[in-house]
């Protein structure tokens, strides 16, 4: 899902739309588009058409909508689609993350593509493509796996794919008339989401810009997603973007001492790194991981026990020199 993707945009302009309040912390682009959380964050003009898979991965890792990235807690985890065949599909898989329901019908109002019956495909392989007219809306209960492989658009590219099960909720738009009335109704019902401090400075790092690097806070917020977990994530070594941390060592070998090694994590909240800081007081102060990230980690443990994979455990020296210097490196790697 993207959003401001056109310069003329075919659908209602942002300014004349109410934002849902959990879209309040978002930055907007000068005609008022929000910068959503799967849209990259770096310095300069902003290019809504492209989808960050590190920012994806992050999403995937905390279990954040791809719209406003605040947590889905209990809420339904929604899909946009204008294929009725995968509408009516009680399991589905899309390259596209989920989002909460209200952010799917802002969206529905606002982007370009979504809004508009005579929008067209702008990617290459589809482009001028006019898309069908009819958008339906799918809320399901549960994310079930996310998984790196081929798209279905770039068979040469690998992307992360989201597996939403449990349908409970189904709307189809085929007018916007019909738009506008269902956005109204989840308006009227619209409350802000109440997050902790921890989860709060995740979605800060997100959702805000990193002047200093000058680079995506979606590609330094994936590094800290890899020591949560996110190196777990099958398939995720091909995916675009995750050569900068499958390709190095170290960045395997943190998670899985964050993994394995009692006491790593919560000593790993002293880095310097203020992207990695929020990933590890973000996971020591879960009750409950999401599903996901809790899969992915009992997956790998489970790999360890038996034999199959590496611990990645350090042997020799000095234990407390070794994490000093093991940081070290993951805060000179996470802010290149």
């Amino acid at each position: 899902m993207t959003l401001g993707d056109s310069p003329e945009p075919a659908g209602k302009g942002p300014r004349s739309v109410p934002k849902p309040k959990r879209l309040e912390h978002l930055r907007a682009d000068p005609r008022g588009y929000p910068i959503i959380a799967t849209t990259g964050q770096e310095p300069g003009d902003v290019d809504f058409g492209a989808l960050s898979e590190p920012r994806k991965l992050a999403l995937a890792t905390f279990d954040l909508c791809a719209v406003c990235a605040l947590p889905f807690g209990e809420e339904l985890r929604w899909q946009v689609s204008f294929d009725e065949v995968m509408a009516k599909a009680t399991t589905l898989v899309s390259n596209e993350a989920p989002v909460h329901g209200i952010c799917a019908l802002y969206a529905a109002q606002v982007c370009p593509f979504v809004s508009s019956p005579y929008a067209r495909h702008g990617d290459g392989l589809r482009k001028g493509v006019k898309r069908p007219a009819v958008t339906f809306l799918t809320g399901f209960r549960r994310t079930a796996r996310v998984f790196g492989r081929r798209s279905g658009l770039q068979t040469s590219e690998s992307v992360l794919h989201f597996e939403t099960t449990g349908v409970e909720q189904r709307l189809t738009l085929s007018t916007s008339a019909e738009a506008i009335e269902a956005y109204q109704r989840a308006l009227e019902t619209d409350t802000l989401v109440i997050i902790d401090d921890t989860e709060r400075e995740v979605v800060t790092r997100l959702t805000e810009l990193t002047i200093k690097e000058g680079e995506d806070s979606g590609s330094v917020m994936a590094g800290a997603a890899w020591f949560a977990g996110g190196a777990f994530c099958p398939g995720i070594s091909t995916v675009q973007g995750m050569r900068r941390f499958a390709g190095d060592p170290m960045y395997t070998t943190l998670a899985r001492r964050v993994l394995l090694v009692p006491g790593f994590a919560k000593e790993f909240e002293a880095t310097e790194d203020l992207y990695t800081r929020a990933a590890m007081k973000w996971l020591n102060s879960r009750a409950h991981l999401p599903e996901v990230l809790r899969n992915w980690r009992k997956t790998t443990l489970n790999r360890v026990q038996r034999g199959e994979v590496s611990a990645g455990k350090s042997g020799g020296g000095d234990p407390k020199k070794s994490k000093r210097k093991l940081q070290g490196t993951a805060r000179r790697k996470n802010r290149r």
